[in-house]
This record gives structure tokens, sequence and C-alpha cells, in this order.
């Protein structure tokens, strides 16, 4: 009698062990299902992590990959080219209040149409100031030629002038903040001033970072067109 529960018992814990392995096995746990984005998406996209610690560093970012290889490249490349600067920066002296330099980028937007890949990168750094500084770093990528987008691609789709844009910008971002806090000089009919931007269905969305238009406390600003194609 003993015998026949210790082979139940051993005949259960096999059972349970290989459900628990036939569940984990089919989990892909650096998968996103984006059908359930909230932005229009096709397909999947697969989140691709880089966590790195050192004596003088740390880093801990996620960027997204969608099987398009012009795409990627482009993401890629962005993303490489922030992480080496960051990693060429000083160490902190000893008795800086932050030991190590810090870098965490997510992504926050990413939308995915029959024309245009859009995303955009939010990278927080702190390196011992005042307090840490967030950038907001956009890709956009034409799916027909693989080209990444310029102000002067992306004020085609909203049917404007730089400088129609330039005036539009201005009045959205005092109407939101008012006119005391606003930094003209940043909103300047440059094509630097509207590197910026993310696409999405029916609009474009220009971003003004930190400092560029409005006082690092009343954070960064955008403004909203709608694409007419």
């Amino acid at each position: 009698m003993k015998r026949s529960i210790q082979y139940l018992i051993a005949l259960l814990v096999v059972v349970a062990a290989a459900y628990i392995l036939f569940v984990y096995g089919q989990q892909k746990p650096t998968t996103v299902d984006t059908a359930t984005s909230t932005t229009a998406i096709v397909g999947q996209m697969t989140v691709v992590p880089v966590q790195e610690s050192t004596d003088t560093y740390t880093i801990d970012a996620t960027y997204p990959q969608f099987g398009i290889p012009s795409v990627d490249a482009a993401i890629k490349s962005t993303v490489d080219a922030g992480l080496n600067e960051f990693r060429s920066y000083p160490p902190n002296p000893p008795d800086s209040s932050t030991p190590k330099n810090s870098l965490i980028e997510k992504f926050d937007h990413v939308y995915q149409g029959p024309d245009v890949v859009s995303v955009s990168l939010l990278v927080s750094e702190d390196t011992g100031g005042a307090h840490p500084n967030t950038n907001i770093i956009t890709i956009n990528v034409d799916l027909r030629t693989g080209h990444v987008l310029t102000p002067d691609d992306v004020i085609a789709l909203i049917g404007k002038t730089l400088s129609q844009v330039a005036v539009g910008s201005q009045e959205q971002v005092t109407t939101a903040i008012g006119s005391d806090e606003i930094f003209a000089d940043g909103f300047a009919a440059t094509a630097d001033n509207y590197a910026t931007f993310r696409i999405d269905k029916d609009s474009v969305t220009f971003i003004f970072n930190n400092y560029q238009v409005a006082p690092y406390s009343a954070g960064p600003q955008q403004a909203v067109f709608a694409r007419i194609k």
C-alpha cells in the first residue's frame, strides 16, 4: 500500500514538472503581441534589452525591433550611438552624490502604418548634476524606401511649410503653458528645431525637449498637426 502511494506521488511530481516545463517552454518573454497596443501596429514586435554595470556606470535600456531590416537597422544604430556616447563619459569624482553615471532608456510610442514606422525613445541620464535629464529621441522610417524621414519629409505629410509649423507650434505651446515660460528661439524655423517628431495614422507631433522652448520645470513640450497624406 505504502509503495503504491509512493509511486502515485512520484507520478504526480513528474506530471507537474512536465506541465511547468511545457508552460514555460511556450512563453516568449522578449516578444510583444503588438495587436494589443493602443497604436496601430502590424504583426509582432521584439523587445531587445541592454543591461550593463561597471565600476563607473550602469545601463538599463530596451528598444523595439520589427523584423524589417531598414527599420531595425535605423533603430539599433540610433540606440548604439547613444549608448556608446554615454559609455565614454568620464567617471564621477569620489565625492559625487551619484557614485556611478546611470542611463535608463525605454520606448513609449510605437506606430507601424502602411507607409511608416515611428518610434519614440525616452532616455534618462543621471551624471551627477542637480537632477537627471530625460531626452526624447524619435526614429521614423519610410517602409517603401527605407529612408529615415527628415523634417522636410514630414512637413509634406501635413501640407505646411516649416515657417508655418514654427508659428503654429509656438501658438500651441504658448496656449498650453503661457507666454512667460516661452523661449522663442527654440521655435525658429530651422530643421534642427523640428528634428524630433513622431508620426501616427492621422497626425504628426513635433516634440521639444527640456530647455529647448521652456525651462526644465515646464518639461518637454509638443505641437500636433493633422496629416493630409
